[in-house]
């Protein structure tokens, strides 16, 4: 590879890229002669049903960085990629495909199930391509070829393995329990995936009143699901509140006594008495009559039952909600069906897998149980129950895939009991590295929540459950591997390959060893976040598996705390029996949002394609920009006008030090293996700039390498960015410029030092940013130094202490604050920093004039004055500084304004006369009397009225003929008194430079007398400083004449102290 003149950044990644495809880098780091040490990687697999977008890419460019860093850092990182290819995402898009409007219902032959999975593959392959493209483009380091697939019976086998464990150790359960349902998918769904879904949804608000049996009153209830009244078993009341009895027109209520005054209010009801007062204990135990038995014939035979329709009291009702009453349905609701299962109550369910009722639910029967509550409301109506029926808005869960309101159900299901793991799971999350605090306590209440999760699932799409039960008896097998499914299997109709997806999976019978009947598959498929949660065992084989889990480092987005970084570790602890985590670290990502804030969705339009973004927009500044603009657990607004502007600044920068670099260089014939910064050490020829640049690059790799190993990438970059654009760019380039332009072979070393140094920092920063932009580093890094086949053969940098120089630091950063405030009084002066001026003093605080002096005649130089004088001041504010300023004999007058507020008292009725008075009083006057007497006396019509030192604000301003800044403790005063011939001499200067390295760039011999110099664009005043001065310029130039009209080809962009030119040499 050549290094172009033209910075190009497509064509710096087509290039590089072009070059990498020739090198097996794997086997390279593998042959490499570092020891490296072996870790592992598991990828958090993207679901193969849709094309990566702008917020994956941030996850993905998290991964390669982490990745390229631990290489980088001599180690040997097993980095495949991964699929996850199972589960109702993509069972979801293939019923799409198919053109299966009615969902599941449409799907019950091994026919149409072998077609569905046959859909499914080809989804994923479609979308594997998609990924895979988008992951070349970003450069992404991933091993495809060992890339781990979920639907694949290897690793469907190995998955069984951690099921095996959990029935082994007592965690998996079979059991009818409440689960979340979706009635479009028509499948339970955990309760991680629960509480991934909720938002503000309207549903009913239902008062409903049923009347106590052996009572003349009604208890008032209240609910916001109707439909669930079908299947109602109990009311509760909590047992240490009170309720109220209430004369209601001629009936008697009962209401919960907090909620009485707000519920009235709801209902429109003003007369109202309060007839007594019972603690919701009494409640226990009273019968009540169900307003819609004579509708419900299952419910009117259960109500019959002793413990049927009984008022209950039990401390989770919420006393601060409706009535204070809540009405108990174990079929519809978790803690409904606790209560139930303690008291030993009839579950009574009457709802099939569409979420239709069935004929027990009567008149109700083959209705959608959501669209039933209209009905069932007017029915209540009919009944002389209802009491008040409105809406309410309120937050409730939708499923995470097809956004349909969740209903639960009772339902038989498998489960991993996670009470069972007493405190393993808390063990092994606490062990966790997780860099910030805030994920860290959310993830941490999740997994002390132990909430049973259902892993089972009724769809045809996953890994299946591998238990078989009798048809005839209770018996059940369950068989965890090929092997074992063969050696008991009565018929095998697809031969002993058979895939283990459905319908192949089900057709396979076995012979009950109890009773010897038929036993088939249970038709469950498990959780699909079961099936990429077993990836660190199943992934892996059992050697590898011991030998790398857990594994350093894994990262997913934020939403993962209930999703995969949650299924990995409880999987895991359930596999070993043991409080171990599969990782040492996690690192929750932020998500990416638009550049308003806005989320980015496909209805709103605003989404990112990957592939676009990559095909537009240089690989590497989208990568930089993804870790530079903010902290990895922070959400980010994307906007390509930013990716634009400061990031490709850092990159143009980079290169175009990389190219200055070359052609000095390579024109002063520079060897860039034999002058090293240790040889022009040891020849005495580091100078103060120099050794502070060194100083601040061990700095840059310190930080570095710190925020690396913290995941805080975004101070990893910043610090990047500031070593490359504020030390290294904006001062030591311009610092040691003139020195590389002066052809005096006598000083060759010292160029030739700093040579050395730049090629030191340049190789440090290309390894440095290479995580991050991985093709620009390699391209620089070949085309300058070519050490080795790839930079990420090279060794992270590691901070040499002794080049580390603090005071020379501390010393550099006071001369740049002061050239910085110097440069602020120049434009208060309007005078540009390329003109000389006769003067300049800084002001320091205490101490600090031994540090500045240290490079006294570098802060002239970039002052750009004649002479500079440090002046150390011990007092920062009011007359105390101005007296010190004067007595160190600075250009500075007195400024006195009146404190008005606290003169009031002493002026009274003469404040204004006492106003046009100080107004012609001179400050000095006032000031001088201040630091003798303490205080300076006003004469108002004879009045004598007395002011102190707090009546006054003092402070300075400067003489005439000059400027002054200051900024904190720091004062910067200069000359503003032009002196032409000095300003004529700067602009000689700079003009000689800009084309003495023209003629370097174009290949002219030093000794070359050439024709002509030509600038244009200059200013008329910078031309009339020039009017005299063409033959000194010509001399410095060495050509034969100079002139300001458009006489040669070719002219290149240039600029002074921000002025605009062109110039040319021929």
């Amino acid at each position: 590879m050549e290094l172009v003149n033209e910075f190009d950044l497509k064509k710096i990644e087509e290039t590089t890229k072009e070059y990498l495809s020739k090198l097996d880098l794997q086997k390279l780091i593998n042959e490499s002669e570092d020891k490296r040490e072996k870790i592992m990687f598991i990828e958090g697999p993207p679901t193969l049903n849709g094309e990566p977008h702008a917020g994956h890419l941030r996850g993905r460019v998290f991964k390669d960085l982490w990745y390229r860093f631990n290489t980088l850092d001599s180690k040997n990182v097993i980095f495949n990629a991964g699929w996850d290819t199972q589960g109702l995402p993509v069972e979801l898009q293939a019923e799409k495909e198919l053109g299966i409007k009615n969902g599941k219902s449409e799907i019950s032959t091994p026919l149409q199930i072998e077609n569905l999975v046959a859909e499914c593959k080809k989804i994923v392959s479609k979308f594997h391509k998609k990924w895979v493209d988008v992951d070349e483009k970003l450069g992404m380091s991933f091993n495809q070829e060992n890339a781990y697939w979920t639907y694949r019976d290897e690793y469907i086998e190995r998955e069984w393995q951690v099921l095996k464990h959990a029935h082994k150790n007592g965690i998996l359960t079979e059991g009818y329990r409440v689960v979340a349902y979706c009635p479009s998918c028509q499948t339970s769904l955990s309760h991680s995936e629960v509480n991934q879904g909720y938002e503000m949804v309207k549903d009913p608000s239902l008062y409903y009143k049923v009347k106590l049996l052996d009572e003349d009153a009604y208890s008032i209830v209240w609910t916001t699901m109707p439909f669930t009244l079908v299947t109602d078993a109990m009311i509760g009341f909590n047992p240490d509140e009170e309720y109220v009895y209430v004369s209601v027109d001629n009936e008697t209520w009962v209401v919960g006594k907090i909620r009485l005054e707000e519920f009235m209010k709801e209902i429109r009801v003003e007369n109202y008495k309060v007839l007594k007062t019972v603690n919701g204990s009494e409640f226990e135990g009273k019968k009540y009559i169900h307003p819609l038995l004579d509708i419900v014939p299952g419910l009117d035979r259960l109500s019959k039952q002793e413990n049927y329709h009984i008022t209950i009291a039990e401390k989770f009702v919420d006393v601060n909600t409706g009535t204070g009453i809540v009405h108990l349905s174990p079929a519809n609701g978790e803690d409904d069906y606790n209560i139930a299962m303690k008291r030993k109550v009839e579950i009574f369910s009457p709802i099939d897998d569409e979420v239709k009722f069935t004929e027990d639910a009567g008149k109700y029967a083959g209705m959608f149980v959501r669209d039933a509550d209209e009905k069932i409301v007017e029915d209540v109506k009919e009944k002389n129950a209802l009491v008040r029926i409105g809406k309410i808005k309120h937050k409730y869960p939708l499923c995470w895939r097809s956004k349909h309101k969740l209903v639960w159900l009772a339902r038989r299901e498998y489960f991993y009991m996670l009470d069972r793991l007493d405190n393993k799971a808390i063990d092994a999350a606490q062990n966790v590295e997780y860099f910030f605090e805030q994920p860290k306590n959310r993830f941490l209440e999740i997994i002390k929540e132990k909430h049973p999760w259902c892993i089972s699932r009724e769809r045809f799409w996953g890994c299946p459950l591998p238990i078989w039960s009798c048809t005839e008896c209770e018996n059940k097998e369950m068989l965890f591997s090929r092997k074992e499914i063969i050696e008991v299997a009565d018929e095998l109709p697809d031969g002993p390959d058979f895939e283990l997806h459905r319908p192949w999976i089900d057709r396979i019978t076995i012979k009950c060893k109890k009773c010897a009947a038929k036993m088939q598959r249970e038709e469950f498929v498990l959780d699909t976040w079961h099936n990429s949660g077993a990836a660190p065992f199943a992934s892996l084989n059992d050697d590898e598996y011991k030998k790398t889990i857990p594994a350093p480092f894994f990262t997913e987005g934020i939403d993962q705390t209930r999703g995969w970084a949650y299924t990995l570790l409880i999987e895991n602890v359930i596999f070993n029996n043991k409080g171990i985590s599969p990782y040492n670290s996690f690192l929750f990502q932020g998500h990416v949002l638009d550049e308003k804030g806005n989320k980015m969705s496909k209805s709103t339009g605003n989404v990112l394609d990957a592939s676009e973004l990559l095909s537009k927009y240089p690989v590497d500044l989208t990568r930089f920009y993804f870790m530079w603009k903010s902290s990895p657990i922070e959400t980010l607004n994307f906007s390509t006008k930013e990716l634009m502007s400061r990031p490709y600044q850092i990159l143009s920068t980079l290169f175009h030090i990389h190219l200055y670099f070359k052609q000095n260089s390579e024109y002063d014939k520079f060897d860039i293996s034999q002058t090293t910064i240790d040889w022009a050490k040891n020849k005495g020829l580091l100078d103060h700039v120099d050794i502070w640049l060194l100083s601040k690059l061990q700095k840059t790799i310190q930080m570095c390498t710190e925020s690396n190993k913290n995941c805080k990438f975004h101070e990893s970059a910043k610090a990047i960015e500031d070593f490359l654009i504020n030390s290294l760019s904006q001062i030591y380039i311009p610092m040691t410029k003139q020195q590389l332009w002066d052809d005096d072979e006598t000083k060759k070393d010292k160029r030739h030092a700093i040579y050395a140094i730049l090629a030191n920092a340049l190789k440090n920063l290309d390894v440095l940013i290479h995580p991050f932009s991985p093709f620009t580093s390699e391209y620089l890094y070949q085309t300058i130094f070519e050490h080795k086949k790839s930079i990420l053969l090279e060794l992270w940098p590691k901070p040499v202490s002794s080049l580390i120089n603090e005071s020379i630091e501390e010393s550099f950063d006071l001369m740049i604050d002061a050239v910085s405030v110097s440069a602020a009084a120049r434009m208060k002066a309007k005078l540009k920093r390329r003109w000389p001026l006769n003067q300049a003093i800084i002001c320091v605080e205490k101490g600090e004039h031994k540090k500045i002096e240290l490079l006294s005649d570098l802060l002239r130089s970039q002052l750009n004055v004649e002479e500079c004088k440090i002046i150390e001041l011990e007092n920062h504010v009011g007359m105390a500084e101005l007296l010190e300023m004067k007595k160190a004999g600075l250009p500075v007058i007195a400024k006195v304004e009146l404190e008005r507020k606290g003169i009031g008292p002493k002026a009274k009725q003469h404040m204004g006369k006492l106003l046009e008075i100080f107004a012609s009083t001179d400050p000095e006057e006032i000031v001088q009397n201040l630091d003798k007497n303490g205080s300076f006396t006003f004469d108002v019509d004879g009045n004598k009225i007395s002011l102190d030192n707090d009546d006054f604000i003092v402070d300075f301003d400067i003489q005439e003929g000059f400027a002054y800044s200051k900024r904190n403790n720091l004062i910067g005063i200069i000359s503003t008194t032009r002196n032409e011939e000095l300003m004529a001499k700067g602009l000689v200067k700079d003009l000689a430079r800009r084309l003495q390295s023209l003629r370097k760039e174009r290949g002219y011999n030093p000794t070359d007398i050439l024709s002509t110099a030509s600038v244009l664009e200059l200013d008329q005043e910078s031309l009339d400083m020039l009017k005299d001065k063409t033959e000194e310029l010509a001399f410095l130039v060495r050509v034969k004449q100079v002139n300001f009209t458009h006489t040669c080809k070719e002219y290149k962009d240039d600029d002074i102290d921000g002025q605009k030119i062109k110039i040319s040499v021929e």
